[in-house]
């Protein structure tokens, strides 16, 4: 019995009891319980007694597993009367909040279960033998003190989008601070109105500086609009990714000029021969060997000679991926007073090329060339973080099958993402299993 008060955190109870029930189909150890005291004080006098007066009804509560079994705690509490004052008083017992049918370590176990995003709330209710109404309960009580919206904002921000689904729209607004990896709140919407109105709600607006985001024109208005002061910053990874797609569409029009059935169509098509084109050229090994399916069987080749095999293709395909390689070369090794310069002299090059896939991603790259440029004030202004977030948040969608509510999945969500919200202590991280 002593292991077992142990196991369960109950050693200031005594176990008079433990049996076996059924509860849908599933055996349940039940475990009767009563408090060790022998004297409570009184509430009215503060005189402590031991007379018990009667026993109230056993109370059941769920509690935490017991040898992979679910359990239920029936507490049998005192009923003891004060011969000084005549008052009867229930004595007190800390397993569970006034009123509630689940312990309180049970609700811890909740909790700590919620900041895993890999487990749903229908998993987390079964794994815990209660039912999805009271997970989504426990985690409302738990943080519902959590702000509506941001009230001060940090020196740096980042904004982005994923798809959501939402009443309002299909894409939900996530703001971030990059610089100390902080999830700052989850938006149903990106419309540029509904932005500038929660931001009014920001007392210090006019301290932000930095505002990253991607090329998307009603981001940059709101920060013109909301935040003065503020220098936009395109992230990095949005304006690379935009000429490895600028290359990859010269590629898909040439692969389509020499016909589904020929050699150069097959090889422009092969998705691993696509990867050596679209990859920084400092980040792979050429010298090595890979597989390639080559005259009815597998054979190794140089990943160098493959690359000089695809290139030797088409002109135009060579200059453009020399034009791609140069634009990484480029911003790999800028410094932030030289880069407008070089970037104009890149843009120009594009120009000259004629290759209209370039100078159309050219001519963007010049129109955003400002704020371009601010990526190069310090190498932490990237939207990398916030990347991450969004990869995370898919993955709490997709285990859940999507949230109907939308204010319940950004509770959820802020949960998970920043781990410790409104008090909530750490020791939810912590609970005995």
């Amino acid at each position: 019995m002593k292991n077992i008060e142990k196991i369960l955190d109950l050693e200031n109870y005594k176990i008079l009891k433990i049996l076996e029930g059924n509860e849908k189909n599933k055996i349940i150890k039940i475990i009767e319980i009563e408090t060790k005291n022998k004297k409570q004080k009184c509430p009215l006098c503060g005189e402590c007694t031991s007379s018990i007066h009667d026993r109230l009804k056993p109370i059941e509560l769920k509690y935490l597993k017991l040898f992979e079994h679910d359990t239920k705690i029936v507490i049998k509490k005192k009923r003891f009367i004060c011969y000084k004052c005549n008052k009867k008083f229930t004595e007190v017992v800390d397993l569970n909040n006034k009123g509630k049918s689940i312990s309180n370590k049970l609700e811890q176990k909740v909790l700590k279960d919620l900041l895993n995003y890999n487990l749903s709330i229908k998993y987390i209710a079964q794994e815990n033998n209660i039912n999805s109404e009271s997970v989504r309960k426990i985690l409302k009580n738990a943080i519902s003190n959590y702000p509506k919206h941001v009230i001060n904002l940090p020196r740096v921000i980042s904004f982005d989008e994923f798809k959501a689904d939402t009443k309002k729209g299909k894409y939900a607004f996530v703001i971030n601070d990059p610089i100390h990896k902080k999830c700052l709140d989850i938006l149903p919407e990106r419309k540029k109105e509904y932005l500038i109105q929660y931001f009014t709600y920001c007392n210090n607006r006019h301290s932000v500086e930095y505002v990253i985001s991607d090329m998307y024109e009603p981001y940059l208005l709101v920060q013109k609009a909301m935040f003065p002061h503020a220098k936009y910053v395109v992230d990095r990874f949005h304006y690379t990714r935009y000429i490895m797609e600028a290359l990859d569409k010269v590629r898909i029009r040439l692969q389509k000029e020499y016909g589904y059935n020929s050699k150069e169509y097959r090889m422009l098509k092969n998705k691993k021969n696509v990867t050596l084109l679209r990859k920084y050229s400092n980040d792979i090994e050429w010298f090595t060997y890979t597989k390639r399916y080559k005259n009815g069987h597998m054979v190794d080749i140089l990943k160098y000679e493959l690359r000089e095999e695809l290139l030797n293709i088409n002109k135009e395909l060579k200059q453009a991926y020399i034009l791609k390689e140069l634009f990484f070369d480029t911003v790999k090794h800028l410094e932030y007073l030289d880069a407008e310069d070089e970037l104009k002299e890149w843009i120009s090059v594009c120009k000259d090329s004629k290759i209209e896939e370039l100078e159309e991603a050219s001519k963007t790259i010049e129109n955003w060339l400002p704020y371009i440029v601010n990526s190069f004030i310090d190498e932490r202004f990237s939207n990398g973080y916030t990347e991450g977030l969004n990869n995370k948040i898919k993955v709490i969608k997709r285990i859940a099958f999507g949230y109907k509510n939308f204010d319940f999945f950004r509770l959820r969500t802020m949960y998970i993402l920043n781990g410790k919200i409104s008090g909530i202590s750490k020791k939810y991280r912590n609970t005995k299993k």
